[in-house]
C-alpha cells in the first residue's frame, strides 16, 4: 500500500510532524512518500493520503489549501486524514483552554471537506519561537496563555499515525480477501 504524506510549512514544525507520521506508517510496512504540498503533481497512484498544514490566522497556509482544492476529486476516492499544526492546542490556563475549545475548522479545510470527506481532522501543537510572532500579535497571544517553546507531543503524533496505519492495514487485508477467487 502506498501512502502520500504531504504538508505545508512555514518554519519547519509541520514538516517534522509529517516526517514522523511517515516514519510510523513505514513501520507498518507501507510505502510512504513525504512531500511538500506544492511539489505534489498527482495523487492518483496513492492508496491513501495524509495532508497537513501549519495554521496561521486561523487557516491553512495557501499551498496546503491549494493542494486540497486542486486534488479534491481524487482525494474523494481514497482514505484521507488531515492535520493542522498551530498553537491553539498549546494554550495554557483558562483562556488558553477556552481558545482551544473554540478554534474552528480552518476555512481551507471546510471549503473542500464535503467532497474530500476526511476520516479525521487532528490538531497538533507546534513550535512557537519569538521570531515567529509579529510584535502587534504578541499581546493577544500572551492573553490566551501561549508561551514560547516546542509544544509538539511526539507520543500524540505517534499514536495518531499508528491509528491510521492500523485502519489502513485492516482495510488492505479486507480488500485483499475480497479480491481472492472463491475456492471450490
Amino acid at each position: 500500500m502506498s501512502v502520500l504524506v504531504t504538508y505545508a510549512t512555514c518554519h519547519g514544525s509541520t514538516r517534522s510532524i509529517a516526517e514522523r507520521i511517515g516514519e510510523r506508517l513505514a513501520d507498518y510496512g507501507m510505502r510512504v512518500d513525504v512531500r511538500e504540498a506544492r511539489s505534489v503533481q498527482h495523487v492518483g497512484h496513492y492508496h491513501a493520503v495524509v495532508a497537513g498544514s501549519a495554521v496561521h490566522n486561523g487557516d491553512w497556509l495557501p499551498e496546503g489549501a491549494e493542494f486540497l482544492h486542486r486534488h479534491a476529486q481524487l482525494l474523494a476516492e481514497r482514505p484521507v486524514w488531515l492535520f493542522s499544526v498551530g498553537m491553539a492546542p498549546a494554550g495554557h490556563g483558562r483562556r488558553g483552554r477556552w481558545f482551544a475549545a473554540h478554534t474552528r475548522v480552518p476555512r481551507a479545510v471546510a471549503v473542500d471537506r464535503d467532497l474530500v470527506d476526511p476520516r479525521e481532522l487532528h490538531y497538533f501543537a507546534g513550535v512557537l519561537a519569538p521570531e515567529h510572532i509579529p510584535w502587534h500579535v504578541r499581546s493577544f497571544m500572551w492573553a490566551f496563555g501561549w508561551r514560547i517553546g516546542d509544544f509538539r507531543d511526539w507520543d500524540e503524533v505517534d499514536a495518531w499515525a499508528c491509528g491510521i496505519a492500523e485502519r489502513l492495514a485492516a482495510k488492505w487485508t479486507v480488500e485483499a480477501e475480497e479480491r481472492r477467487e472463491p475456492s471450490y
